[in-house]
């Protein structure tokens, strides 16, 4: 897999120009629907001493994103999303490791939920070392399905 020198890798601050925000929350609902982040969600985690945002842009477009906080000894990732016409070219792992990065040298486990029918997505989760831990029942709406708890233990 070759990686386009190109395509940047940026941690929001609450500095970052509000018109991108707007963009992440594009870009989320695209790939996950209504219940997409909205543009103040992003915002707002980024407002937060423990909250991590990271856009990762090609050509100045943002083509994928992963947000999440981290409190304790443990990290949430809360939204994963890539543009389809970049998927499957390592945009996702990246996107992990850099969250990673981010986090303080003390958390011990990362979690996230996915819809349980998002087999690529878990696939993907799976190659970056989450495991399955549990499924809760009717977790998203349109449409109603179960989501599969994962986590990495550091």
């Amino acid at each position: 897999m070759t990686q386009k020198a190109d395509i940047i890798f940026t941690k929001l601050t609450p500095d970052t120009d509000t018109a991108v925000f707007s963009e992440l929350s594009a870009l989320d609902k695209a790939c996950t629907g209504a219940e997409g982040w909205s543009a103040e969600s992003f915002e707002s985690e980024v407002r937060k001493d423990n909250g991590i945002v990271i856009a990762c842009s090609e050509n100045k477009q943002i083509i994928g994103l992963i947000s999440g906080y981290y409190a304790g000894d443990e990290a949430d990732i809360t939204s994963v999303a890539v543009d389809p016409n970049h998927r499957r070219c390592g945009i996702g792992t990246r996107l992990i490791a850099e969250f990673e990065r981010n986090l303080p040298e003390y958390i011990s486990e990362l979690f996230l939920e996915v819809r349980e029918s998002n087999t690529p997505a878990i696939s993907l989760y799976e190659k970056c070392g989450f495991s399955k831990l549990s499924v809760r029942k009717n977790f998203y709406s349109n449409p109603p399905e179960n989501a599969v708890v994962m986590v990495k233990r550091r």
